[in-house]
């Protein structure tokens, strides 16, 4: 059946229905398994280990255990039927509209369960037997003559009470398992926003889990082995006669007592230190993965163990070694493209093609760059673009631009695309109008510095051209090809001839006009173009 629950997302509403229906139908199984387990072993230990007579043990265990049973049965398939009942809703809403209200419920009703499930064990399930079999024993008694004495119904508690608590402890890791396929299926239709906003029960942690299983394992025994050492000694020495037992009873029952309380307190104390020791390795594994969460991408854990931890933190810190690593060249990548390419790349991978899209481009220049670079030092003319480009970037990377490229003293950058962006003018003559301000300070600094201002040209022009990676398939190059490239040039090759610094072709001072102040220039020809164009100036506000 476990197989049959370990589905992948994508299932219809009839096979999604299926799956809530296995799930409810394993949780049955398994409580049903776990409650034959357990009166199985109470019949047996009341059978051969406690002292009751023969007409006491047909009854109770033909008659009066059956009997009981019934409505903790009845209760207990009701409670799991309302329990599960969130996840079968989720499933059967699979493919329909409820589907996202009805995840989270969901989510949180799965991670829950195996609580749900002990404490239903616990507080309904172990009382309600307990309260059956008082009733039906105190009926036999004065009606069928069973004749269970008080020290007998104390048995009878501390058999239910037992094997309840081993009961409890299956069916709680027994569900924790039977959900874990389910899981993946509903948490794929919750986002993780909401993901980390599920409400869960206090959660049980490993420490926790480990002193219970070990209390059940240690101390419950011994406890019960004591208390049914002493019972059996008291029912022999009342057999045989000997009323003034105590010289037997009492330091028998000291030496017991000293054997309950210092092999419990030795199996808890050890219990303790493995769980502290497992708690503390995963807590640290736990806390070194939020500070990854939290950017952190160098935390290393050390290695301070041979056990299966040591692995783990082994693997934590490949894996952040390889983050470092990422970072590393994401930044370095970043610095080569565009960041918002990079993220893609790095996401996505690569691939050769393009797309026909809508975009405005600008098309930068330095005039006169050549006379002036001649009379440079090859190292000054690097390091006067490196301070131009840094200061003329910022505005056009601030308005979403993507600086396609930097051909020596001139530069192209792009507005909707890779990134689509339904305002590309607007964010374009933003950018043109930042790259005037940022030039005019970069001026001031170079003129206080002893050196020449720069003045440069910039085209704007908007319209439809093809976006994508081209080269070859070991060296590509994300570009934008087509008339508008071209166009965008040519127009900032008339600025100079117009006077102007800014020029932005008809199609893109439509929509920007009303951010923009420009004024119309004579219509001019440009080469590649049959007729000539209309250029709009755009006006300094200072």
């Amino acid at each position: 059946m476990t197989e049959a629950l370990a589905t992948t997302p994508g299932k219809t509403a009839a096979e999604g229905s299926d799956l809530g229906r296995l799930l409810h139908r394993r949780l049955i199984l398994i409580y049903l398994y776990a409650s034959l387990a357990a009166t199985g072993t109470g019949a047996l230990f009341y059978l051969f280990g406690l002292d009751f007579s023969t007409y006491q043990k047909q009854l109770v265990l033909g008659l009066l255990a059956p009997l009981a049973a019934l409505p903790q049965l009845i209760a207990d398939i009701s409670l799991i039927g309302r329990h599960v009942a969130p996840i079968r809703a989720f499933f059967v809403a699979l493919g329909g509209p409820r589907v996202k209200e009805l995840a989270a419920p969901a989510l949180a009703r799965a991670l829950n369960l195996p609580l749900y499930t002990a404490a239903r064990v616990l507080f309904v399930h172990a009382p309600i037997l307990a309260v059956s079999m008082t009733v039906l024993c105190l009926l036999a008694n004065r009606w069928l003559a069973l004749g269970l004495a008080p020290w007998q119904f104390a048995l009878v508690y501390a058999t239910i009470v037992v094997f309840a608590a081993g009961h409890a402890i299956y069916e709680y890791f027994a569900v924790k398992t039977a959900v874990r396929p389910v899981l993946s299926h509903i948490r794929a239709h919750v986002d993780e926003a909401t993901r980390d906003a599920v409400p869960h029960v206090r959660p049980l942690e490993i420490r926790t889990q480990l002193l219970f299983v070990f209390a059940f394992v240690a101390c419950v025994p011994l406890a019960a082995l004591g208390f049914t050492v002493m019972l059996k000694l008291d029912r022999l020495l009342e057999q045989i006669g000997m009323l003034d037992a105590s010289w037997i009873e009492t330091p028998l029952g000291l030496w017991v007592l000293l054997l309950v309380v210092g092999g419990s307190s030795v199996a808890l104390f050890l219990a303790t230190m493995l769980s502290r020791d497992l708690a503390s390795s995963a807590e640290g594994l736990v806390e070194a993965m939020r500070r990854v969460e939290r950017g952190e991408v160098s935390a290393e854990l050390v290695v301070a163990s041979t056990d299966e931890f040591a692995e783990a933190y082994r693997g934590f810190n490949r894996m952040t070694h390889g983050l470092v690593e990422r970072e590393r060249l994401r930044d370095a990548f970043g610095r080569y493209v565009a960041p918002e390419l990079a993220e893609q790349v790095m996401k996505h991978g690569v691939s050769m093609g393009g797309s026909l899209v809508r975009a405005t481009v600008i098309f930068a220049d330095i005039r006169g760059f050549t006379s002036l670079s001649e009379q440079m030092p090859p190292v000054e003319v690097v390091s006067l673009l490196n301070r131009y480009f840094a200061a003329v970037s910022p505005p056009i990377r601030a308005e979403g631009g993507f600086i396609n490229k930097f051909g020596g003293d001139s530069l192209l950058a792009v507005f909707g695309a890779p990134v689509p962006a339904p305002d590309h003018a607007e964010r374009a003559a933003r950018a043109a109008l930042g790259v005037r301000a940022a030039l005019a300070r970069f001026n001031e600094q170079e003129v206080a510095e002893g050196r020449k201002a720069l003045g440069i040209g910039i085209g704007v022009h908007t319209g439809e051209m093809v976006a994508g990676s081209v080269g070859s398939p070991d060296r590509m190059e994300y570009t934008v090809i087509g008339d508008v490239v071209n166009v965008a040039a040519r127009i900032q090759g008339l600025t100079k001839e117009l006077g102007t610094d800014i020029l932005l072709s008809e199609a893109a001072y439509e929509r920007v006009k009303d951010i923009v102040t420009a004024r119309p220039m004579p219509p001019v020809s440009v080469r590649g173009k049959a007729a000539p164009i209309v250029v709009y100036a755009a006006v300094d506000p200072s």
